[in-house]
């Protein structure tokens, strides 16, 4: 067809050339050459019409295949149009099913959990009680099982499951075994020592070491090493001896040792106190010296006598009669802080009231200042005692979290003595400082009563001989 168009345009070309020339040179073309062209022409739009019946044939045949290529197409996009839709369909069943299996395997995470975590527990429980049970002191091997089950990076299965159940079935089986073994424990002395050990149950057990030495039993704080249990009866003894021999009898003790507590003599009050540490000795100093202070004051405030009114209306009937000797000569035999003080005022008598009240208040000083003498150092003193007591408490608990950085808290023994030293320092600073307090309120209050007379005589006088004026 490109052919055909192409001939075509080329026998135009060469008519409008000719048509051109022919123009050019009308006059010379001959008839015969117009015929010549006019054939050619005939042939040329002969074979133009087979062209162009050509291309409309090629024509249709292109745009029936064209339209069943499209239709083929439509079908393509139908059907995939399709596909996307169950594609689509089956996306979301499976979103819905990710959601469901996601929400079910958190719920089985959370029992795995959960499961974890009661296994954990139960062997935590099952690892203490083996730690006091003598059973385990027979089969120390039990404890590396503990390892593996209360492992952090591991998460316990079917097996571990097993072997615990399997352990603490042999435990409670164990409760009723009678065992009779040999073992090292530490006797008495806090030595090792080779013993017979006879197992009853998990909670009680008895030894005899080649010596003859028997007793009780209590563990450790892991539960491998047994000590001899303080504090047993010498007939208790007699009875674990027997009960070597083949005796049916057997003593038991579940406690491990705490019921033979009450069989240990009580420890010497010194020891307690000492138990506190090095600042016990200064409060006891301080306890001793206030109750020497306070026994002296008691001492000279009992010789310390007021004077009867009796005697003080003698002494006023003499002032307002002018009598200054009789009144001197009366206080003068009477040897107490009020004469002293009417003393020290009658001296000024001829002068004017300010010189009477000022002497009166010299005098009153100095008898204060006698018999208030050391109460100042014995409340001193009641506030350092408690101060003291509670800086042994500070140094005591200092102690013990040393301890518990160091070594833990496994092991109360190794923290009970900086807690004793705590508790016995406040408890001897305020034993102290309290009888020291009352003391001290007992004897101001003499004094409060001795300065109150004073005074009120004092003023009495004054006004005795202001009024002779």
């Amino acid at each position: 067809m490109r052919i055909s168009f192409l001939a075509i345009a080329t026998t135009l070309f060469f008519i409008c050339s000719s048509t051109v020339s022919y123009a050019e040179s009308a006059q010379s073309i001959t008839p015969q050459q117009w015929q010549q062209t006019l054939k050619t022409l005939k042939k040329l739009n002969s074979t133009h019409k087979k062209d162009v019946k050509e291309a409309l044939e090629l024509s249709t045949q292109n745009r029936v295949q064209l339209t069943s290529k499209l239709a083929q197409l439509k079908k393509s996009v139908t059907s995939t149009d399709k596909q996307v839709d169950e594609l689509t369909s089956r996306y979301q069943q499976l979103l819905k099913e990710e959601a469901k299996l996601t929400k079910e395997l958190k719920s089985r995470r959370e029992e795995i959990k959960t499961f974890e975590g009661t296994v954990r527990t139960a062997a935590k429980l099952l690892q203490d009680r083996s730690r006091t049970s003598f059973y385990t002191q027979q089969n120390p091997d039990r404890l590396n099982a503990f390892s593996t089950l209360l492992a952090p990076d591991r998460m316990p299965g079917l097996t571990d499951l097993t072997t615990l159940i399997e352990m603490y079935f042999e435990e409670l089986q164990a409760t009723a075994d009678v065992s009779r073994y040999k073992s090292t424990i530490i006797g008495s002395d806090g030595q090792p020592v080779e013993a017979e050990i006879l197992r009853t149950g998990t909670a009680s057990a008895m030894f005899k070491t080649l010596e003859g030495e028997t007793g009780f039993l209590e563990l450790t704080g892991n539960g491998a090493v047994p000590q001899s249990v303080t504090g047993i009866s010498s007939e208790l003894h007699g009875t674990i001896a027997a009960a070597f021999a083949g005796e049916q009898f057997l003593p038991l003790d579940f406690s491990h040792g705490a019921a033979f507590i009450r069989f240990i003599a009580e420890e010497d009050t010194w020891k307690k106190i000492a138990a506190g540490g090095a600042l016990v000795w200064p409060i006891l100093g301080i306890g001793a010296i206030a109750l020497l202070l306070a026994f002296e004051r008691f001492i000279t405030l009992s010789r310390l006598r007021r004077s009867s009114p009796k005697e003080l209306q003698t002494i006023l009937g003499h002032a307002e009669q002018g009598d200054w000797e009789e009144c001197r000569s009366l206080l003068a035999e009477r040897s107490t802080p009020t004469s002293r003080v009417l003393r020290s005022t009658l001296n000024k008598a001829q002068g004017s009231a300010a010189a009477l009240e000022k002497s009166m208040e010299e005098a009153l000083m100095i008898e204060l200042a006698r018999m208030e003498r050391f109460l100042p150092t014995m409340q001193t003193l009641a506030a350092v005692a408690p101060l003291l007591g509670l800086l042994g408490t500070v140094t005591g608990m200092i102690n013990t979290f040393q301890v518990i950085t160091l070594f833990g808290t496994g092991d109360p023994h190794m923290l009970s003595g900086g807690i004793s030293e705590a508790l016995v320092t406040t408890q001897l600073g305020l034993a102290v400082a309290i009888p020291i307090m009352m003391l001290h309120h007992l004897l101001n209050s003499r004094v409060d009563r001795l300065a109150n007379d004073m005074e009120e005589k004092g003023t009495a006088l004054i006004a005795t001989i202001l009024n002779r004026r």
